[in-house]
């Protein structure tokens, strides 16, 4: 009798880790899985140049070649969409701040955050909307009935005067 209890209790060892192999396989299997999910793909893509934006959006935009000490360029657009060009410093560590262009009325700059002011100002013939806190402004927003633009500020500080001076160069 203590014998086939013995071989019992053997048996079922080896089954059991049989078992636990094949349960570390199927956890290893789930993890490559999971791994292999990157999400959202980024819709924006780097290029040289406005005029190759221009190409992948489908309409143009005319901004400074550079602002102050951020003299570094990113330009990046979106099929038929958007076009973006974000100014660095030289070392590229330091984003000054970022000018949208894109088809449309709706507000482009992705910034919903709450400002202490919120001012609406004529510049030419446009109502930009200006948001910011104690006199700098963070985000600048307007459309000139076909487009839609934006002006958001990172690191570089710009009052009123340094975005009405922005938004006439960006076209």
């Amino acid at each position: 009798m203590k014998k086939i209890l013995l071989m019992l209790l053997l048996c079922l060892a080896v089954v059991s880790c049989g078992k636990k192999d094949e349960v570390t396989e199927e956890v290893t299997e789930a993890s490559t899985t999971q791994a292999q999910d990157y999400g959202v793909p980024n819709p924006f893509e780097i290029v040289d140049t406005l005029d190759e934006a221009a190409k992948i959006a489908g309409f143009s935009l005319e901004a400074p070649t550079e602002y102050a000490d951020y003299n570094s360029l990113v330009i990046q657009a979106i099929a038929d969409d958007m076009i973006e060009v974000i100014y660095f410093d030289a070392e590229k560590t330091h984003e000054g701040l970022r000018i949208r262009k894109a088809v449309g009325t709706d507000d482009i700059s992705g910034d919903y955050n709450e400002y202490k002011e919120e001012n609406i100002v004529k510049v030419g013939n446009l109502e930009v909307t200006e948001k910011g806190n104690d006199g700098n402004i963070s985000v600048a927003s307007w459309t000139d009935g076909t487009y839609s633009y934006s002006i958001n500020v990172d690191e570089a500080l710009l009052n009123a005067d340094d975005i009405a001076k922005l938004v006439e160069t960006i076209k």
